[in-house]
C-alpha cells in the first residue's frame, strides 16, 4: 500500500452482554479495550506492520504513555459502535490518537485519547518515528481531513 492508498479507519464493533455491567451498560474497561483494538489495527493496516513484528523484527515498541477518555452517550449490549481513529498530533517520537466510537447516526459515544511513544528495544528509549511511518501517518492525517 502506497501512502496516496491510505483510507481512514473504520472499523464496527457490537458491544455484548459480556462487556457490560448488569444493566447492559459498557464497562469502563472495555472501551479502553476497544480503543487499543482499534489503534493495533491502525498499527496493522495503515502502518503496515504489526505490534509483534515492530517489537520482534524492527527492535521496536509502541507502548501507551498517557489515556484519557470522555464518555458523551453510553453504548448498550448489541449496540453497534464505530470506532474511527484520527492522530490528532504527530512528534519527533510521539503519536497522540483519538479514537471516538458512535452510532452511525450522529450520537458519540465516546473519544479516547491515547498518547504513544515509539521506542527502541530493548533500551526502552525514546526513539524518532522512521521516515516510512511518519509518511504514512502524515498521509493518514490528509485523508481523514479530506472526508470530514
Amino acid at each position: 500500500m502506497q501512502p496516496g492508498d491510505i483510507q481512514p479507519l473504520r472499523l464496527t464493533r457490537t458491544v455484548r452482554w459480556g462487556d457490560c455491567d448488569p444493566a447492559g451498560i459498557i464497562y469502563t474497561p472495555r472501551v479502553l479495550d476497544y480503543a487499543m483494538e482499534t489503534l493495533e489495527t491502525w498499527n496493522r493496516e495503515i502502518l503496515g506492520v504489526p505490534w509483534i513484528k515492530l517489537n520482534r523484527e524492527l527492535s521496536m515498541g509502541f507502548p501507551t504513555v498517557r489515556v484519557e477518555m470522555d464518555f458523551i452517550s453510553a453504548p448498550a449490549v448489541d449496540d453497534e459502535v464505530v470506532l474511527e481513529l484520527k492522530v490528532e498530533k504527530l512528534g519527533h517520537s510521539s503519536l497522540t490518537s483519538i479514537v471516538t466510537g458512535h452510532d452511525g447516526s450522529g450520537t458519540i459515544y465516546f473519544h479516547v485519547k491515547v498518547i504513544s511513544c515509539l521506542v527502541s528495544v530493548p533500551a526502552y528509549k525514546s526513539t524518532e518515528i522512521p521516515d516510512q511511518f511518519r509518511q504514512r501517518i502524515l498521509a493518514y492525517q490528509d485523508a481523514n481531513r479530506d472526508n470530514a
